[in-house]
């Protein structure tokens, strides 16, 4: 039988930092806050983080018996193999080989946390669950390299802004999870699947008895996801509720509310690529800017759309990526813009092409003509 282990485990606090770590099978994952900032060493995080990659394999998980995890996060991790396995056919349930804990009494009882990343779901958050929030997770790792210090620095001190405005508490912390999955599943599992495993992993280190995760799609857009409203709530223990937000608007109802907060649009950051607060050419730059011209705003230091030929490279390939420009669609058809119609219908287009090939090819072809083009692709 294949195993996932845990081992090499421990919590370090020095001069400056607070560090929860361990080894899975030779691969170390570690959370890092500021020595202010209480971490729990428990068996959540990396029960969380680990189980994506033992469903891929078939692996058992093994967490050594003086770490223990509640029975509420147990019953709910075996609800949402469940579900995981059922979205994802290569998934496959595993057993999970750990201690019970008692119930346990949470942490910082009357506070409620959000991750907060400074983008557009974050920032809706914030605005519409503003009365209830204590504090803002940032977190490093996740919407930026671990390499990116200069980059962090800037984007934390717009964020402590941002905070200090809202009357709320700002909590950096820096992880490695999301290269910890990916490098456990052998690249198998990015982070558009292990969304909702990653930071519910940092959550259980936090602490916070509620912590929201931030919705991308709408109730309408909803399908299987690694963060989903569905499954986000099932990695809650008995002292960590999480709560998935943010379901009932698209990204451009969510912008035009952003829009009356002026802190909340000035500092607006969307961009994953390390090249600057926002590159403005990644497809998470053009939605932006996109919406930005539609709207006759400015937001993050970007400039709004005006030569639509720079959509010529604007990446199609999945459904998550035709939903956002879809939402862009939606917004240019409300304004009555004939040429943000035409250049956005073309985008789409190109997606809608790509799935009739791939329909075709499995009605005729039995896929084979998928299979040659990635063939050709590893060669």
């Amino acid at each position: 039988m294949k195993i996932l282990a845990l081992d090499n485990y421990g919590q370090e606090k020095n001069a400056k930092h607070n560090t929860v770590y361990g080894y899975v099978n030779g691969e170390r994952l570690f959370f890092k806050s500021g020595l202010g900032q209480e971490l729990q060493l428990c068996a959540e995080p990396f029960i969380s983080a680990m189980l994506l990659p033992a469903m891929q394999t078939g692996a058992k998980i093994e967490i050594p018996r003086e770490l223990e995890a509640s029975a509420e996060f147990l019953r709910n991790i075996n609800s949402l193999q469940d579900i995981f396995s059922t979205w994802f056919p290569y998934l496959s349930r595993v057993k999970i080989d750990v201690g019970i804990r008692r119930a346990s009494v949470p942490n910082h009882p009357n506070s409620t946390a959000a991750f907060f990343s400074g983008g557009i779901d974050a920032c809706y958050t914030l605005l519409k669950h503003d009365l209830s929030l204590t504090h803002l997770v940032y977190v490093k790792g996740i919407d930026m390299q671990l390499e990116g210090n200069e980059l962090w620095q800037q984007c934390l001190n717009r964020n402590q802004q941002i905070a200090l405005r809202h009357n709320k508490t700002l909590v950096p912390i820096e992880s490695n999870v999301r290269f910890f999955i990916r490098r456990l599943s052998n690249s198998h599992i990015g982070w558009s699947m292990a969304q909702g495993c990653g930071l519910a992993s940092i959550a259980h280190v936090l602490g916070f008895p509620r912590i929201i995760i931030n919705s991308s799609n709408t109730y309408k857009e909803l399908h299987p996801l690694g963060s989903h409203p569905l499954s986000d709530p099932l990695f809650s223990s008995d002292s960590v509720e999480i709560i998935h937000k943010g379901c009932e608007a698209s990204r451009h109802k969510k912008l035009i509310e952003i829009s009356k907060a002026e802190e909340l649009l000035t500092n607006l950051r969307v961009c994953w690529q390390d090249k600057g607060f926002n590159c403005g050419h990644c497809d998470k730059c053009l939605h932006l800017r996109m919406s930005l011209y539609l709207l006759k705003l400015e937001a993050g230091g970007l400039k709004p759309l005006t030569d639509f030929k720079e959509l010529s490279a604007a990446h199609t390939g999945t459904h998550g990526e035709y939903i956002e420009w879809e939402d862009n669609l939606i917004l240019a058809e409300k304004v009555g813009d004939k040429k943000a119609i035409k250049a956005l219908r073309k985008i789409l287009n190109r997606y809608k092409k790509k799935q009739l090939s791939k329909l075709v090819d499995e009605i005729y072809f039995n896929g084979k003509m998928q299979k040659l083009k990635s063939k050709s692709k590893s060669n």
